[in-house]
């Protein structure tokens, strides 16, 4: 086993029946060839990347690839052949060659089943050629020198940069080209076809520093887009596309500018991050930045003055869906570590615990897990609980030591976490605690052990998907846990390759790399 037995914890029967299967897997290689996991076989061979469509109908799989070195480049970068075969098995579809394992080297439109990829990649250039197909269908090459790409949120049309220009494309259609405007770099999309109430723009696209940074806005697809300003840094739309922000620079530092359907206003200066909370009404920001002192901590709704929520702030983000957020302020970028506060618009700001380095906020804003560091009894790093709505003063509540990984539950009920590691983090316990704290008397509820990661599903935040690291080969075996039940899906799993299908998460899609069996897998979930 990967860890000493616990005399203090003994293990369930049914945990302890998959870490052995699972171990006996690991340690008998022969046999490991002529194994046969939950999965049927839908494509023979062996894969570098696997995606899905998000109506779980089409797989997207890289092989017949060919490594590629560069200075810049991560290991095991490759040039590859893109192919597209069905989740219920059937014939392959190839839809381009040197397709790169980059992560922008292909991907599926947020909704449906629209593919979108660059073939013929030039490492030097950071372009190709776009292809875009429907499931199945037969590929339509768009355009070549492609630097750029995304999906219109929510929808099927695809979004590039070719050459300096910005096009739109829908499947099966030419793409439309917008006029007046070259150079452009990058850019970012409102949903749906038309520009959103109050004047704000559909897009925003932005020339290449080296052109002056220019950003531009682009109201209607036909129309060339309107000059909104030169030398800008960062820039992003508020979600539902009200209001966009962008800094732009000034002295020796940059400004942030926000627009709510006018002309843009300065908000503040010297700054150096910003986001938007998630229902797009409030803005958060680090102002007064300097070489060698972290700006401070403001929060404001928009079109408001901000208010002071931290001092010397190096990283903040908001809940997923509360106007809530969390921050490290008094920060040392040295060590990447700070005081934890939390607060936003109508909540006051408060601090929770120093020496924290990592933080989550629960989804509805309610809790905030954090890893702090102790040198009590020796040098550990903990998770600790807090709650926002808790009376001033409580302290966090320490939940583990020794934690590697964690996250709240999607439905913000539960805090999972890894502890008890061994193998320099790669194996270790998975349990969970109510997001609410434990209650007296009750102890964590024990997921697996010797895990090395765990992911949850996107459609139902009761089932996860587990892993364990293999010491035989850079592979993992892979296992679905569901409302107290693990069920071992395959071993020697492509790592990042495993993944719930759409519409009903009841299928799991994975790349076997064991040369006997290599190939992509789909799994049918027991009910």
């Amino acid at each position: 086993m990967d860890r000493p037995l616990d005399a203090h914890r003994p293990r369930s029967r049914r945990t302890l029946t998959l870490a052995a299967a699972l171990a006996l897997a690991a340690c008998t290689g022969q046999r490991e060839g002529e194994r046969r996991g939950l999965g049927r076989p839908v494509v023979e061979g062996p894969v570098r990347a696997l995606r899905a469509s998000a109506d779980g109908a089409w797989l997207a799989f890289l092989r017949d690839c060919a490594d590629v070195k560069g200075q810049y480049l991560p290991p095991q970068t490759a040039s590859c052949e893109l192919g597209v075969v069905p989740a219920a098995g059937g014939d392959v579809r190839r839809i381009a060659r040197a397709v790169t394992t980059l992560p922008h080297g292909f991907g599926w439109a947020p909704a449906g089943d629209v593919l979108a990829a660059l073939g013929d990649y030039d490492y030097l250039a950071g372009a190709g050629t776009l292809y875009v197909a429907r499931g199945g269908a037969e590929p339509a090459r768009i355009a070549d020198g492609v630097t750029f790409t995304g999906f219109v949120p929510g929808g099927e049309r695809v979004a590039a940069i070719a050459a300096g220009r910005l096009l739109w494309v829908n499947p099966g259609e030419s793409p439309a080209w917008l006029p007046g405007a070259e150079g452009l770099s990058s850019f970012e999309l409102v949903a749906g076809d038309a520009a959103p109430r109050g004047g704000a723009p559909a897009a925003l696209v932005r020339r290449a520093v080296r052109s002056g940074g220019t950003l531009l806005a682009v109201r209607a697809r036909s129309e060339p887009p309107a000059r909104v300003a030169e030398g800008t840094g960062e820039y992003a739309f508020a979600p539902g596309g009200a209001a966009y922000a962008f800094t732009a620079q000034a002295g020796n530092g940059y400004d942030l500018m926000l627009s709510t359907g006018g002309a843009p206003s300065r908000v503040a200066r010297q700054v150096h991050a910003f986001a938007f909370s998630r229902d797009g009404a409030a803005l958060a920001y680090v102002a007064g930045a300097e070489p060698g002192r972290q700006g401070d901590l403001h929060v404001a709704p928009l079109g408001k003055p901000g208010a002071l929520c931290g001092r010397e702030v190096g990283e903040f983000r908001w809940a997923a869906r509360a106007p809530r957020l969390a921050w490290l302020e008094r920060y040392d970028p040295r060590v990447r570590a700070g005081e934890l506060g939390a607060g936003g618009p109508g909540l006051a700001p408060r601090t929770f615990a120093a020496n924290v380095s990592e933080f989550e906020l629960s989804a509805d804003g309610a809790h905030v897990a954090m890893m702090q560091h102790s040198t009590r009894g020796g040098y550990s790093v903990d998770l600790a609980l807090a709650h926002l709505g808790a009376p001033k003063g409580t302290p966090a509540e320490v939940v583990a030591q020794g934690v590697f990984g964690f996250a709240f539950s999607p439905d913000a009920r539960w805090l999972y976490y890894r502890t008890r590691c061994t193998r320099n983090g790669e194996a270790c316990d998975l349990e969970r605690v109510p997001a609410a704290g434990l209650g007296g008397g009750t102890k964590p509820e024990p997921i697996a052990q010797g895990v090395k990661s765990f992911e949850f599903d996107p459609r139902d935040p009761e089932r996860l998907l587990v892993t364990w690291q293999r010491a035989d080969m850079v592979a993992l075996d892979v296992a679905v846990w569901e409302r107290g039940k693990l069920v071992s899906i395959d071993t020697a799993v492509l790592p990042g390759s495993a993944r719930f299908l759409g519409p009903d998460s009841r299928r799991v899609a994975y790349a076997v790399v064991h040369p006997k069996r290599a190939g992509v897998y789909v799994a049918e979930l027991p009910r």
